[in-house]
This record gives C-alpha cells, structure tokens and sequence, in this order.
C-alpha cells in the first residue's frame, strides 16, 4: 500500500535562501575513478548530487515560483545514455506561461569536458496548454561525468510540483530546498518507502515583499534530503509507480493576502459536492433525465424486475454508443450531443447511462475514480485531479453494482481493470459524497481440458477445451474484435509449436454474461529425443516463460487486481508397445493467509495417464514482505511447467 507522511506546515513559499550544496563544472578524483556504485554493483549510472531550490519573487505585479534545479550523474557504460536525455514539461494558460531559462550543461571524460551547445536544446509544442523543451548531453562515454542545471520561472502558485528524490537508477544524495512566504499555505505529502535523513523547517523573518504594498511576510525555509536511494524498477503487477516512488509533493491550501483578504483552494467535500450538483459540466448533465426518458425503448419500462431493467438500460446505452478512446472528466461534456452522435467520452457514456437509469426509476449515482495507471487518490481532502474516470453506481436489493458502459465486451457489474485501483469517491448529492472500496469480481478463470492420444506416427491427436470466464473472457473477447477466425487460428498455431488445429468452433462470443469456450481438433507432432524416446511437454499453451517477479527485493505490493485461476486437466493415452519412461513429480503448494494454491498431481493406469495442474490466487494484494514467498510460488509452477512426460518404446 502507498504510504502516505502528511506534513501539516505552513507552506510558505521558496526564495533562494541557503548556499548551494554543489559547485557547478567541479568533480572529484573518486568522482572520476568510480567504475561501480558500491551500493548497487549492477547499476549502469548513479545520480551523484541532485538538488532542486525553490524561491517565490514579484515580477510585473505577478508573484512568480523560480525553480532551479542541478543534477550531477555518473555514466559507467552507454547503456545508460538514455540518462543524459532531459524533458523539461512547462504549462500555460491564455494569459501567462511558464518558461525554462539558464540551461547549462556539460560532460566531463577523462580530464576533458564537452559543454552543451545552445544549437542541441529544442522546444516542441505539445498541445494548446503544453510545451516541452529538450536536450542530450554530449560525447557520453563509458566512465563519463555529467551535469546540468536550468530554472524554471512559473507564474502558478498552484503548480508547485513538489520534488522526486527517486528514480530508475539509484541516487546517493538528493536535496530539496525552499523558502515559502507565510502568506501562501500548502498540503504537502511525502510519499514512498524511503526515509528522509534531513526533515528542516525553520522560520525567518520578514523576508518576502510586494511591491506597492506596505508590510512583510514572514518565510518558512525547508531542506528535505535522502540518501543512498535505491533505484525504482517497475514490476509487473503493480498499479501506477506515483503511488510507491519516493517523492514529496505539494497541493495550494490557502493565500492569505496583505490586505486581509483569504482565498482557499483547498475545499471539503461537502463543498466539492455542492459545486457538482450545481456545476454545469457535471451537475448540468446529470439533469437531462427527461431528455433520455424519450430515448429509452419501451421494453425496458415494462420490465417489472429491477435487476432485469437496470440490465436493459445497460445494454441500450453500451450498444448505442462508442468510446471515442477520450476520458474528460471535468469539462468538453455534452450528453444529448453525444447521444445524437452515438460517439462520447467517457464521462458522457456514463453520465448518460445513470440519466437512464434514473429516468427507470432505478436510483444511480455519480463515482469518482482514478485509474491504476493514474494512481491512488489522496483521501485526506479532495484532490480533484486525482480523478480520472467517472462509472454509475446503483444498489438493488442490497447488492452493489458499479458500471461502466463504455466498453462493448464488459457483462453488467464488472468494471474494466484498469479501474481495479482499490477505491472510489460515491457522489451522492442528497447525503453527502463517500468513499468506497472497489471489490473485483472473484469468479476470473481459465480452465483448459485435453484428451490425446498417440497415433502409429507419433503424433498427438484428439480434442482441446478451453473455458474463459470473468476478465479471462473479457480478454479473449477483446482478442477477437476486429480479427477474422482465420487469422485468429494462424496466429495460435504461429504462437505454440508444432501444433496444428484441425477444426475449430466457439460458444457464447456475443453473450457477455456467459463463459466463452473454444473447442478444437488438433495434432501436436514431436521430435523424439532418441530413437526409442518420445518426449510431451503437456503445457505446449499456456507456459509462462518467465517468472514475473524478478527483483531480489521489491519495495512495493504486488497488484494482481483481481483474484485468478488456472486450470488444465490432460488424459493421455498411448499403444501397449510404450511405456512410461518418467513422468514430472506430484506438487502441493500452498500460500499463507490462504491467498492462494498450486497443484500437480499425474496418476498412470497401465497405457493411460491422467495429469491434473491448477493454481490460484484468491487475494489479488500481496504485500512487499511476502513478495519472496510469492516469487518463488511461481518459480515452481514454471519449473513443472518446463517437465516433460517421456515415452518409451519397447
């Protein structure tokens, strides 16, 4: 789980206040000579120093934030070149830009240095509020030093980003430094696993002004430091790396003005919630229930079972509209627009499918979320741009069902999984907005089954099962949108060797309240390993490769998102002239806390033998002290995975 510090200070704002701890265009000899990072022998590159100081100044009767930022990395071969590329993001509006200003670089290599050139630093514009400007280091060598710094000038208060003491490769010392007039007040977080080793604040006085305006603010000067930082790796199974990497950031509480005057930025949601119910971009396209009451076919007004009707009003709205693949939560959000052009976003879908839902009389409600990949959302106070995507709720005998209609393969109650980020904020207008655990469906599966028999050839032959059900199916739905079963086929045959599918059929595409099954016709030819020998690896579909989790230590929870299983049941049968040469060993593993299960058990009957495989996971989090327990649960299914049945002709 991500922790979350809050440091409840007055954020006041940065000046530049304190000396640097680095002198640019200087090294040292141990510098230099370093070919390992003691602390991480496999790194390719080490952040030596970093440093961000953060100031407040007045400029043409705005107040601006200066940033300066410095950074000195260690480059030990060029697989890490890609570390003296730099992005530097800058944001405006119609009236005011931020702007990037004093880049200095350079690369020092054997006694030489090689100094940027203002010729290699680009600016790209994003989009109408985005730019970005760029540049690469020059002539990085094995064994090369480099520095750079810039400022960043930004006249939004709100925008002070905060800084990352982390990133992918490791660092061993990173400071953050600031001076925040007593005027302006900051939420600040500090999040991740890492420990500060300096946590400063101190006051000083009267050192902040504005022109014209008599009086002065009193300043709260901050030094925030880690050391010997490990890098962050991203894994599989793991939701947005915001949550988990070492960083502190800030969010604009309040402003407290000279004259007296307040403006707080922070709110309560009961006042988030009063803005939404009146605020035409959201609470104006949760009125329009008249509008879709007219729109709604008849046969789902004369449904008399509830259930059966809010099923209905989903598959009228999911059948009627397509995603146009845009989220907008907050604005560009017009429903009787996007119902005329069977086209919307997804707060239009959605929107539309509870004005639906309640012109059926079935009570909906608005849900806030934030996607995985966007992140836990901070549930301390509202931080509305936590929030990312918007789904219906409703509650029918007792039973809670969260829907999202945007997504043509997704059975009714099931949110896509990258909506599977633990909780979501429920706007409900008349009582008052709460939050609430998203809890995933348990029943996601894949179950394989396989009668084969080996023919005068040597080859495998007979018939393959496959059941799909929960996100298994949705997955394998999603594989055929689009594609012909031709190629589908020619594809799984390309994807597993030496298999060919004779005949093939399926069951329940379209139904997506059903399981979906495949059946085929196959022969699967083999290579003897000798004259006399005939080898079966039985898990010719779905092996995994490689074991997921690859880290010694993993400093994050595991995120499965939703509980899983697999299981695979082969009947073999083979002529009175072979034999049984060896056959893989029984296994039982079993997680702790009951999370989860392996199981491979092969029993032989004379000229038969039967082999049943399954594994689970019945807990979709694990947390970072039970990842080697988990790591090596998967060593052992891939180990068996990899064990062949071998015959012996006599």
């Amino acid at each position: 789980m991500k922790k979350y510090f809050t440091l409840f200070l007055f954020l006041i704002s940065f000046h530049t206040f304190s000396q640097k701890g680095y002198t640019f265009g200087k090294i040292t000899q141990q510098e230099s000579e370093m070919t390992v990072y003691e602390k991480d022998s496999t790194a390719n590159a080490v952040v030596l120093y970093a440093e961000g100081n953060t100031e407040f100044f007045e400029k043409h009767g705005y107040i601006y934030i200066r940033t300066v930022i410095y950074k000195k990395i260690k480059i030990f071969n060029k697989e890490a070149a890609n570390h003296t590329n730099v992005n530097i993001f800058l944001y405006n509006n119609k009236n005011r830009r931020e702007s990037v200003k004093k880049i200095r670089g350079v690369t020092h290599t054997n006694g030489m240095t090689t100094p940027l050139s203002k010729n290699n630093i680009y600016t790209k514009r994003l989009s109408e509020k985005n730019s970005k400007t760029t540049f690469t280091l020059p002539n990085i060598q094995d064994g090369s030093i480099v520095e750079y710094t810039y400022t960043i000038e930004s006249p939004f208060t709100f925008n002070l980003t905060g800084w990352s003491f982390q990133t992918s490769i490791p660092t061993k010392e990173s400071v953050f430094k600031a001076q925040i007039p007593g005027n302006y007040v900051y939420n600040r977080t500090l999040i991740g696993y890492q420990k500060l080793v300096r946590n400063k604040s101190t006051l000083k006085k009267r050192c902040f002004r504005v022109d014209g305006i008599d009086g002065y603010a009193d300043c709260e000067v901050l030094v925030y430091s880690m050391k010997d930082i490990p890098a962050f790796i991203e894994e599989e199974y793991m939701t947005s790396k915001k949550n988990y990497i070492s960083r502190i950031v800030f969010e604009q509480s309040e402003v407290n003005w000279f004259d007296g005057t307040k403006k707080k930025y922070t709110k309560t949601w009961k006042s988030v919630d009063k803005e939404f119910k009146s605020d035409k971009e959201i609470g104006g396209q949760l009125r329009k229930k008249m509008f879709f009451s007219k729109k709604i076919p008849q046969e789902v007004y004369n449904e008399t079972d509830l259930l059966k009707r809010a099923k209905k009003v989903y598959q009228f709205i999911q059948n009627h509209y397509t995603w146009n693949k845009k989220y907008r939560i907050f604005n560009d959000i017009n429903v009787t627009k996007a119902f005329n052009a069977k086209v919307g976003n997804i707060s239009e879908i959605n929107i539309s499918l509870i004005n639906s839902l309640n012109a059926s009389n079935i009570h909906a409600e608005l849900v806030l979320l934030s996607t995985r990949e966007n992140g836990f959302p901070i549930k301390l106070h509202p931080v509305m741009t936590d929030f990312d995507y918007v789904i219906a709720k409703i509650v029918i005998d007792n039973k809670t069902y969260f829907l999202d209609a945007t997504g043509k393969n997704l059975p009714f109650g099931v949110l896509p999984y990258k909506c599977l980020n633990r909780v979501a904020r429920v706007m409900d207008f008349k009582n008052g907005s709460y939050w609430e655990d998203i809890i995933p469906i348990k029943n996601s599966g894949k179950k394989i089954q396989m009668i084969l028999k080996l023919n005068e050839r040597e080859e495998f032959t007979g018939n393959m099962r496959i059941s799909y059900k929960g996100y298994n199916a949705i997955d394998k739905r999603e594989e055929f949108d689009g594609i012909k079963e031709e190629k589908y086929l020619n594809d799984y045959e390309g994807e597993n060797d030496f298999l060919e599918i004779v005949e093939y059929k399926n069951f329940n595409l379209n139904k997506k309240d059903k399981e979906f099954t495949e059946e085929y016709k196959i022969i699967i030819e083999n290579e003897p390993s000798t004259a006399n020998n005939i080898l079966l690896y039985p898990f010719f579909i779905d092996k995994i490769n490689e074991n997921p989790f690859k880290l010694d230590d993993r400093q994050y929870p595991v995120d499965f998102g939703y509980p899983r299983s697999f299981d695979f049941t082969l009947f073999i049968s083979f002529p009175e002239n072979y034999t049984i040469e060896s056959i893989p060993q029984n296994k039982l593993l079993k997680l702790p806390k009951a999370k989860g299960h392996f199981y491979y058990k092969i029993n032989q009957i004379n000229n038969k033998v039967t082999l049943n495989f399954s594994y689970s996971l019945s807990n979709p989090h694990f947390g970072k002290s039970e990842y080697k327990i988990l790591k090596s649960f998967f060593k052992h299914i891939i180990n068996s995975q990899n064990e062949p049945i071998v015959l012996k002709k006599n």
